[in-house]
């Protein structure tokens, strides 16, 4: 799993409601690689219909959610062994 994809989840994984609307472009990272994560089932992708046909919700897996838990943003390690991301 790239350091994008790893920061992807965590974004989703800070979020109140777990997901994110996503009309941009985050750095590094691509369709390709959302798709990677969604096949390995730990996001789930849909796209709005009508005049949101564009717009694309990603949003945290059971799976996604367990996997992020222990993710540490300080050292970008899983799980986190600098101690200075989870405490």
């Amino acid at each position: 799993m790239t350091r994008q994809q790893m920061q992807l989840l965590y974004f989703l994984s800070i979020k109140d409601e777990s997901q994110e609307y996503v009309e941009w472009t985050i750095d590094g990272i691509d369709d390709a690689a959302i798709m990677e994560l969604q096949d390995k089932e730990l996001v789930f992708v849909s796209i709005g219909e009508g005049y949101v046909g564009s717009l694309k919700t990603i949003s945290l897996t059971p799976s996604g959610q367990e996997l992020i838990k222990d993710y540490c943003d300080v050292c970008e390690c899983t799980p986190c062994d600098c101690d200075w991301g989870n405490y």
